[in-house]
């Protein structure tokens, strides 16, 4: 049986405001942060031994535009569980390689949802998006595997 490292995620909280019109540039920085971990298990029949990881995502809007901030948990499963534990219950630290995997994971998942939050809101996206340009080449390599 193959484990996939992240086994589900939810948010359980959603916060958005909107508090002034820009009136001129904006800056938009987002961070994503641990808060918590904690031994679970997941699965049916064979219990595998994971991480229940409480998280916020946080998107501010500068200056004082507004935000986004999202809460929730991920539950991870990997060979690392009991090391990534104990150096959190340490240290309050993540291993780099499972701390990686888990934010790349948060940006796809928490983005998609702030992007829809920020277009209904009238904020704009909280990353760029491509855009066409007519006559102008693209330089250097532009493929992307996704």
């Amino acid at each position: 049986m193959i484990l996939l490292p992240i086994a589900g995620y939810y948010i359980k909280s959603i916060d958005a405001k909107k508090r002034n019109i820009a009136k001129d540039r904006i800056d938009i920085n987002t961070n994503v942060n641990i808060t918590n971990m904690e031994k679970a298990t997941v699965g049916i029949k064979n219990k595998e031994p994971s991480i229940d990881i409480s998280f916020e995502f946080h998107t501010r809007y500068e200056p004082n535009v507004g935000e986004i901030r999202l809460e929730g948990n991920v539950m991870y499963v990997g060979p690392k569980v009991n090391d990534t534990i104990k150096l959190w219950k340490n240290e309050k630290k993540i291993l780099q390689d499972v701390d990686v995997e888990v934010k790349n994971f948060l940006l796809r998942k928490c983005m998609t949802i702030e992007i829809n939050l920020a277009e209904n809101m009238g904020l704009p996206p909280p990353i760029m998006f491509p855009t066409v340009v007519v006559g102008k080449k693209s330089e250097g390599d532009t493929r992307y595997i996704g």
